[in-house]
């Protein structure tokens, strides 16, 4: 009897998280990044990057310079799933995390440009990533952060306040260093739009960032 109760409660729970969730869409993020070959620029760098001082969702593949844990690799699941089947009874919707991330390899609006920057003798192709996410408001919303092994990161959020927005903190170095000296970067906070293409620049590299909902 007490299994057959677990399971309904379950379901109903299951269903309340649907309901709970309909107004929050889910969109995939594309991002590349990449180096131009030959620059001129007369700017001089002296502001370093600062670094969110927050609790921060950690990317992680084989190419990242941190090492793979609970909290990254978008497992910011893992923990509630945990609770819901342990204690049913007890777990509270609330406690639903915001955002929620999902895996998602595949570049799709971004993939022609990938291959024009590759074969463009002017620029290096660092990296592109892509994931998919729902965009809380502001509260609730966390940092994505990457660092290479190869020098160079992003930290990136995205929140809801009235219409969309997005905080990128890009850079060339290592900020895994408990003395980093990061002043090439870039750093921009900018509304946004469903299906928009952005160009992020800066004299020495660039960073292009797709949202669309799905």
């Amino acid at each position: 009897m007490k299994f057959f109760k677990k399971r309904s409660l379950l379901l109903i729970f299951l269903t309340n998280i649907s309901f709970a969730q309909e107004d929050s869409a889910e969109y995939k993020i594309e991002l590349i990044i990449f180096k131009y070959v030959d620059f001129e620029t007369n700017e001089t760098f002296n502001t370093k990057l600062k670094i969110p001082n927050e609790d921060l969702v950690y990317l992680y593949d084989e190419a990242s310079l941190s090492d793979k844990t609970e909290h990254s690799n978008f497992s910011n699941m893992s923990e509630f799933y945990t609770n819901l089947f342990n204690n049913v009874d007890e777990i509270n919707i609330k406690k639903l995390p915001k955002p929620l991330y999902r895996d998602n390899d595949n570049l799709n609006v971004l993939n022609k440009l990938k291959g024009k920057i590759a074969d463009d003798k002017n620029h290096i192709l660092l990296d592109t990533k892509s994931w998919i996410q729902t965009i809380p408001d502001i509260e609730s919303s966390n940092f994505l952060s990457y660092q290479s092994q190869n020098n160079y990161g992003f930290l990136i959020k995205f929140y809801k306040k009235r219409f969309m927005h997005i905080d990128l903190k890009a850079y060339l170095g290592n900020s895994y260093t408990k003395n980093y000296n990061i002043k090439t970067f870039i750093d921009n906070e900018k509304r946004i739009f469903n299906e928009e293409i952005h160009f992020f620049d800066h004299p020495y590299f660039g960073v292009v960032v797709s949202v669309s909902e799905i």
